[in-house]
């Protein structure tokens, strides 16, 4: 959580959203994850609701972007559609703007190591929550959420 939340939450925050996720299996608003039959997707659900402050969410690439440029005070550039077209009409290709997002967050805060992302899915419906971290962060978020059992990755799927 401290990781996905650029070290934003109080401790007593990370304890009740720890509990909250670890009871997420038994709770009723989470009983429609039981088709599933994983109790992964009612914990990852719960997860990503929780830190929906820290990630950009939809199911549109581009909504995904415009809320990466709120995360940023500065003149974040907006989509490039140009730039990331799949050949095929007005399709957007996902890793040719995973690249263009990469290359973009890595130059901010450079001092620092630059950012990166990370893409969050729960795998209970088409959302794709995208978190801009620490690019120093990123192979210990991801190996983290594959001990947890969590899709966190760093493309787009």
């Amino acid at each position: 959580m401290d990781l996905l939340s650029s070290h934003m939450l109080e401790p007593h925050e990370r304890d009740a959203i720890a509990e909250r996720v670890a009871a997420a299996p038994d709770d009723p608003e989470y009983e429609w994850t039981q088709t599933y039959g994983d109790a992964t997707v009612a914990c990852a659900s719960e997860l990503r609701y929780a830190l929906d402050d820290f990630a950009a969410t939809s199911d549109k690439i581009d909504e995904v972007h415009e809320q990466i440029q709120e995360m940023f005070d500065d003149d974040f550039p907006d989509f490039p559609y140009e730039a990331v077209k799949s050949g095929w009409g007005d399709g957007v290709d996902a890793d040719k703007y995973a690249a263009w997002l990469d290359a973009e967050l890595a130059a901010r805060g450079a001092e620092n190591g630059g950012y990166g992302f990370v893409v969050f899915d729960t795998r209970a419906d088409d959302n794709m929550s995208v978190f801009v971290v620490d690019r120093s962060d990123i192979d210990r978020i991801i190996e983290l959420a594959g001990e947890l059992d969590l899709r966190i990755q760093r493309r787009f799927a």
